[in-house]
């Protein structure tokens, strides 16, 4: 195996694996894998269309509609390509420390999560590329057994926003500091969903947003150390249980002092969250498991830690040839069975 940070990841067959398939044959089929790390998805998607990659993870948000038809095909010259797509367990959110600046009154955070229209953010920003917006709580709406639905979260309602904004001491906006966003670099969608969110709270609250881009790594550190009050985030489970996600609020794992806080990076402490959540995972009836989950979650949702955005859903086109491709709602994929047969086209 050869990492290069940025640029790819090789991955080599291992000659003792001891799988074999039904006929026999060793396992995995391939004898590597390279993943190659292309921040410019428009750059990918052509690399791919070159014949160069043999996979290209999502589409281009301006290029969503012109290739993807309404019922989720490929369309036109795209169509020689398999495209998968898939509701992934996963939620795009902001988070916001509630222990740091303007986010310590609940009004604030309540008032920026009524002030964004997510409905208008998949429709014209993304083009329909994402699952749904997260109108609910963080856990998604996939998530097998957990109704969603019952956890009420926040719906556009500028009128509603601005009244939480004067509630607080800022009507219209006057006297909100100019606050800053921090989000991972490499432009692409994060940057688009931004850039409309940060109109969004101009027109609807009057309020200031400087978007800030650091690299991946630093912005993680940055983010466990709660040097970025407001953050964008996205997390996909681990698992397919609320826990993976709801540990996000779990008290407990913030620490007393200013040290990192990873996971509950928001900081985010409520007693009677942790005792319906630690009952929660102590609870074998899975009914009552994910009734205590939903409880608990609404008591988080009505503190708003997060701007809670969108839930995804994966797209990405596959050459042809390549066979037994592993595509699931968490992402994880197990390649030993991949292959790739070549393809004869009539003359």
């Amino acid at each position: 195996m050869s990492w290069t940070p940025d640029r790819d990841l090789v991955v080599r067959r291992n000659p003792s694996y001891w799988d074999v398939d039904e006929h026999g044959n060793r396992l995995p089929y391939l004898d590597g894998i390279r993943f190659s790390f292309i921040k410019d998805d428009k750059l990918q998607l052509l690399e791919f269309a070159a014949g160069n990659l043999e996979e290209s993870f999502r589409i281009p948000n301006e290029f969503f509609a012109d290739i993807v038809d309404e019922n989720k095909n490929p369309k036109g010259k795209w169509s020689r390509f398999r495209l998968l797509h898939k509701t992934a367990l996963s939620t795009q959110f902001y988070g916001m420390v509630i222990t740091k600046d303007v986010f310590r009154d609940l009004r604030v955070r309540r008032a920026i999560n009524y002030a964004v229209d997510r409905n208008r953010i998949i429709r014209y920003v993304l083009k329909g590329q994402a699952a749904g917006p997260a109108h609910n709580g963080l856990v998604p709406p996939s998530m097998p057994g957990y109704r969603s639905d019952s956890v009420i979260g926040y719906t556009f309602n500028p009128a509603r926003a601005r009244e939480l904004l004067a509630q607080a001491g800022y009507p219209n906006g006057v006297g909100f500091p100019e606050i800053t966003l921090q989000l991972n670099a490499g432009g692409g969608r994060n940057v688009s969903i931004a850039e409309a969110i940060q109109g969004m709270l101009k027109e609807h609250l009057n309020i200031s947003i400087k978007l800030q881009q650091v690299e991946f790594a630093q912005h993680l550190s940055d983010i466990d150390k709660g040097k970025a009050p407001f953050f964008r985030l996205g997390w996909v489970a681990d698992y397919p249980d609320p826990e993976s996600f709801l540990n996000l609020y779990y008290g407990k794992l913030v620490p007393s002092d200013d040290e990192d806080s990873p996971i509950n990076s928001t900081r985010f402490r409520s007693a009677e969250f942790d005792r319906l959540f630690e009952q929660a995972l102590s609870t074998t009836n899975r009914a009552e498991r994910m009734r205590l989950y939903r409880m608990a979650e609404q008591i988080a949702i009505d503190n708003a830690p997060m701007l809670l955005i969108l839930n995804d859903e994966d797209y990405r086109f596959v050459q042809p040839y390549v066979k037994n491709h592993p595509h699931n709602s968490m992402d994880r994929t197990n390649h030993h069975r991949t292959s790739m047969v070549p393809v004869r086209y009539a003359p």
